[in-house]
């Protein structure tokens, strides 16, 4: 069947049926006719995503989300597809777990290696580890060991084990680092070596279907695309079927809107978000006022002359690009020993390429005047800070009202319970979802910004020019917010360990939070009370989601349903489900038993119908007897009537159907009003179970 040049790469047989290989395009068409062959797609490059943040989500539950003594939940096994781990990293230290599960079947792969030095130990926390690659090129280890760190430290974040004094740059966010989940098992499965391919991703998926995880945890996505183009899609679809959790990062596309990643029905999308924790510089100028700047900074800038980058422009600046400090426009003379405000645009030169430039001039040191920032800028070229908004502004005064500026920038110092937070991150992938906007993406947000967390001394970081090994690093991402989702969720499914993935996935939305409800601070977009397309269901609360009240539970065959409701055929079923289905469609797409609600305007019949109709079903996971009624907050011009308004339960895992009916007065909304949103919420005594629901206007 196969050339010479063609070659089997992996054989999928535990969650679906097929293989990759090195095909030409000639063997790929002939084997695409073939009886049997649903489909034959080209594998794709996937992209990764990338202490206080446990303490953060404790405050908004008042409390600690776990014991931290206590061994309660050490049967779940999360599996994380990433760049490997470094398994010597204090976050993995297995001391006082117990035995690993007996229904483990994974494996510590080090068959591959030919250094025994670079042979991986697995552990009672890291129970198995495996690496996929087409080939060791551009990889120095052949297992699971991690080269880039990014897989090091979303694994720590899910898992880790308690480290005292970690920090970043000496004193940078030091504490005790730990994972959402101590007591969690890891398994590590190195995808991306260092490319991310689409079938080792299927072949991690059949794997870990194989050795039996509770939760698969996945910082990487491909961008937007169908589901059956997506090998994401495909992997968490066949693991959901397993009864499987799969969480994911829904992209760094942000602030842009339509660019979520990750975005099937049976995946948690998960957005990134701020902590209460901030690295501040202060900067002293010379009328003896103290501007607080943003950034991970380890160095001290004495007093200098302060100058705007355009006013130490060369002679080939034409169009003032030396106000943004960008390459040969800046004079080295004039900029050399001088402090320098430059405006930051992202698309004409990165922090780190200003930093070298600048240090390569002279400076003593720079101050990137940011339109918006929610993560601190590393600053480890040259002393530097970021300012916005206020500061920016007194800055821009002092430099136009005064002779003689000068400034002083001291080293960065960490600060904590700062406010407002959170606030989602600037880069945070957006809805609507261009595959289906009849789901509403991400599903929640969780912490992703300024994130400590273990690294791998195999990635070192630029200081001053120089290579710095180092055991912590903080970094930014939604890379970084799925791996607290992941744990939140493996954390209720050590609590509930019946309970399906869409369980699961319902808890945590229905119980996201848009306000901190210790200190009263609502969830932000910039200025701007954030939207659902924005934050989904809110912030995670990985207590409440341990007692949600009720549930949206969904099975695999109505997934599938959902499916041919989106006029799927079936050879793509066949992809998606690995069975060979016919199609029974639900009523409309907006009836899948989703925890929130989004009614495109086509579902209304365009701009001059007013009403949709939306079914959906609750099963009882509190108590016994319970009765709910509904409270509804809805936009001017929106009325919801849900039937029944009250619900009655008689006992446990009792189901209850309800039907929710939208009606739009149009002409309360201007044209450029597209979509309005709101909460249904039913309440009892104990419980308040929340979902969101977003309508398209015009």
């Amino acid at each position: 069947m196969f050339s010479k040049e063609s070659s089997l790469v992996h054989s999928y047989k535990h969650g679906f049926n097929g293989f990759s290989a090195f095909l030409t395009e000639a063997e790929a068409d002939s084997i695409a006719k073939l009886p049997g062959v649903v489909k034959v797609f080209r594998s794709k490059k996937l992209s990764l995503h990338t202490t206080r943040s446990w303490d953060f989500l404790d405050s908004f539950s008042g409390g600690p989300h776990i014991q931290l003594n206590s061994s309660s939940g050490s049967d779940v096994i999360v599996g994380v597809l990433d760049t490997g781990v470094w398994p010597e990293s204090k976050s993995f230290d297995d001391a006082g777990m117990g035995p690993v599960p007996k229904r483990w079947k994974g494996v510590c792969d080090n068959s591959k290696i030919t250094n025994h030095s670079h042979t991986i130990h697995c552990n009672k926390k890291i129970v198995g580890a495996r690496s996929y690659g087409h080939s060791d090129v551009g990889s120095r280890y052949q297992n699971a060991r991690d080269e880039e760190g990014h897989g090091t430290h979303t694994a720590s974040t899910i898992a880790g084990s308690l480290v005292k004094d970690a920090t970043f740059l000496t004193t940078l966010g030091k504490g005790v680092a730990r994972g959402g989940h101590p007591s969690a098992r890891l398994a590590i499965y190195r995808v991306c070596t260092p490319e991310c391919e689409g079938d080792n991703i299927l072949a991690a998926f059949d794997d870990a279907i194989h050795d039996g995880v509770d939760i698969l945890s996945l910082s990487l996505g491909l961008g937007t695309t169908g589901y059956d183009g997506d090998s994401i899609s495909i992997g968490a679809f066949h693991a959901m079927q397993k009864g499987i959790f799969v969480s994911c990062s829904a992209g760094n596309g942000g602030p842009g809107f339509q660019t979520i990643e990750n975005s099937a029905p049976w995946i948690l999308t998960v957005g990134a978000s701020t902590i209460d924790r901030k690295f501040s510089v202060d900067i002293t100028l010379g009328n003896s006022k103290t501007i607080q700047g943003i950034a991970m900074n380890p160095r001290r800038a004495d007093i200098s002359t302060l100058i705007l980058g355009g006013d130490a422009s060369s002679r080939s600046d034409r169009i003032g690009q030396a106000s943004l400090c960008a390459g040969r426009f800046l004079d080295g003379k004039k900029v050399k020993g001088k402090i320098v405000l430059c405006k930051y645009s992202p698309g004409v030169a990165s922090s780190l390429v200003i930093q070298r430039h600048l240090k390569e001039l002279g400076a003593s040191g720079v101050i990137l005047g940011i339109e918006n920032t929610t993560e601190a800028v590393s600053f480890l070229d040259l002393a530097g800070a970021a300012v916005t908004g206020s500061a920016l502004d007194e800055i821009n005064a002092y430099l136009k009202n005064s002779r003689n500026t000068t400034a002083t920038i001291s080293p960065a110092h960490t600060i904590i319970q700062t406010t407002p937070a959170p606030i989602i991150a600037d880069f945070s992938s957006r809805g609507p979802d261009i595959t289906n906007d009849g789901i509403l993406k991400p599903d929640l947000v969780a912490p992703g910004v300024d994130i400590l967390a273990a690294w791998s001394p195999e990635q070192p970081i630029n200081y001053y020019g120089k290579p710095m090994y180092t055991d912590f690093n903080i970094i930014s991402g939604t890379s970084m917010a799925c791996p607290h989702a992941s744990a939140a969720a493996a954390f209720v499914k050590s609590r509930h360990p019946s309970w399906s993935p869409a369980a699961i996935k319902s808890a945590l939305m229905t119980t996201g939070t848009k306000e901190n409800k210790k200190k009263k601070f609502s969830l932000f977009d910039r200025l701007f009370e954030a939207s659902p397309f924005v934050m989904g269901a809110g912030q995670i609360d990985p207590v409440a989601a341990l007692s949600p009240g009720l549930v949206y539970d969904i099975s695999p065959d109505e997934y599938t349903k959902f499916l041919c409701t989106m006029n799927y055929t079936r050879d793509q079923l066949e992809l998606m489900t690995g069975k060979n289905l016919s199609c029974a469609p639900l009523d409309s797409y907006l009836d899948l038993n989703y925890p929130s609600i989004a009614v495109p305007i086509a579902q209304f019949g365009g701009p001059n119908s007013t009403k949709a109709v939306v079914n959906r079903k609750v099963t009882n996971v509190g108590a016994g007897k319970s009765v709910y009624n509904i409270s509804v907050e809805a936009p001017a011009g929106v009325t919801v009537a849900v039937f029944p308004p009250q619900l009655r339960f008689k006992s446990v895992f009792q189901v209850l159907s309800f039907q929710i009916q939208f009606t739009v007065d149009s002409s309360k909304f201007p044209q450029t009003v597209l979509w309005g949103y709101g909460t249904l919420t039913w309440k009892s005594e104990k419980h308040s179970v929340r979902s969101v629901f977003i309508l398209g206007l015009n």
